[in-house]
């Protein structure tokens, strides 16, 4: 519990001390009555108060998920539990209000959703709450601090982008791009041919047979799905901002690669365990990891590099997201330019390109946008 006297509060006290004053140079004692009230009310407030905020519950969602920029909108549940009631109520966190109820009746339930607006990506627990009133005269607020379970997860604001370049193209039913050859199932349709041993029933088109010409199978475009390494350096630069440039950045070529109908390999530097994301898939774990991602300012070195290509599909194409340019990371690069990789490197905007990439293509990014370097 924590005890501060209002603005109000020290306004009264003001008072006090001025009829205190004007009491001893005028030897009435007249004066000290109406002192002795408002003080009297502060010991009413106190107590009132105190006995309030102890009587207050909250109950917030256990997991809430927002995106950088949006205000929560599950509602928390606020009772008194106590038998009067409770006015001037008001709930903060660490970073700001939450919300503020002018009253709530004895027993009464009152469902409220937070005023608060996340900024920046990250998690953010509820235990930091302060839940306070200065009920029932305004003069001395008394806070309780809650210790409730659940949190609030932010997710990086992944912004539309050019599809990355992707390699390593193999067959799927649902893929966007079209093969050279023809295949019997598919959503491309072709064609027909005549019908050959081991082709199913269901392939057949009965339309084309029906012409006397023997059984007839349909034909398709056959479709493909690429492969996509999305790398994530964790904050070499050590620069907070850039960081979560960068997360935006990777967040947005995984999404970018997913609804072209990609794999994707998933790889931060820090944790060096991949992920591979079937494509369509929602990317809501992937969201979740970026939202929990802390910075690591010594993620990116020759062993760490070196390991992280090692853990990647030889198959793929390599899409390196840094917080800085380094000797380390174009070594990286050069090397895998020299196996016949496909490689790109996304670079902050404002960071100067001291090192040469080996003629990879090179982006930059900054807050929500993304370009080429020509």
């Amino acid at each position: 519990m924590s005890v501060r006297i209002t603005p109000a509060g020290w306004v009264f006290l003001g008072l006090v001390a001025l009829l205190y004053g004007a009491s001893i140079t005028s030897q009435s004692g007249l004066l000290l009555a109406p002192a002795g009230i408002i003080l009297g009310c502060f010991a009413v407030n106190l107590v009132s108060a105190w006995r309030a905020v102890r009587r207050l519950e909250v109950i917030a969602p256990g997991t809430a998920h927002v995106v950088e920029g949006q205000r929560l909108n599950q509602p928390w549940q606020v009772r008194n539990a106590g038998k009067f009631p409770v006015a001037f109520i008001a709930a903060e966190s660490a970073a700001s209000r939450l919300f503020k109820l002018p009253q709530l009746a004895a027993g009464e339930d009152a469902s409220v959703v937070p005023e608060l607006q996340f900024h920046r990506r990250g998690v953010f627990a509820h235990d930091r709450l302060r839940l306070a009133t200065a009920f029932p005269f305004g003069l001395v607020k008394v806070a309780r601090r809650l210790a409730l379970a659940g949190e609030v997860v932010v997710h990086p604001a992944v912004y539309p982008v050019s599809a990355p370049r992707a390699a390593g193209f193999d067959v799927m039913v649902g893929g966007k791009f079209r093969g050279h050859r023809q295949t019997g199932a598919g959503d491309q349709f072709s064609g027909v041919r005549p019908h050959q041993a081991g082709d199913s029933l269901r392939q057949i088109h009965w339309a084309s047979s029906a012409k006397g010409l023997g059984l007839m199978v349909k034909v398709f475009d056959e479709e493909l799905s690429g492969r996509v390494a999305v790398v994530l350096d964790c904050g070499s630069s050590g620069d907070a901002k850039v960081f979560d440039d960068a997360v935006r950045a990777a967040g947005s070529l995984v999404f970018a690669a997913l609804d072209a109908g990609h794999h994707v390999e998933w790889l931060d530097l820090a944790v060096l365990e991949p992920d591979l994301i079937p494509p369509f898939a929602d990317g809501h774990e992937i969201l979740d990891r970026l939202a929990r991602l802390p910075i690591e300012p010594r993620s990116v070195d020759r062993e760490r590099l070196r390991g992280a290509f090692e853990r990647l599909s030889v198959k793929s194409a390599v899409h390196l997201v840094l917080t800085q340019a380094s000797p380390a990371a174009s070594e990286a690069v050069a090397e895998l330019r020299r196996r016949g990789r496909s490689v790109s490197v996304y670079l902050p905007a404002k960071v100067p390109e001291r090192e040469n990439f080996a003629d990879a293509p090179v982006w930059r990014f900054s807050g929500r946008s993304m370009e080429e370097v020509a």
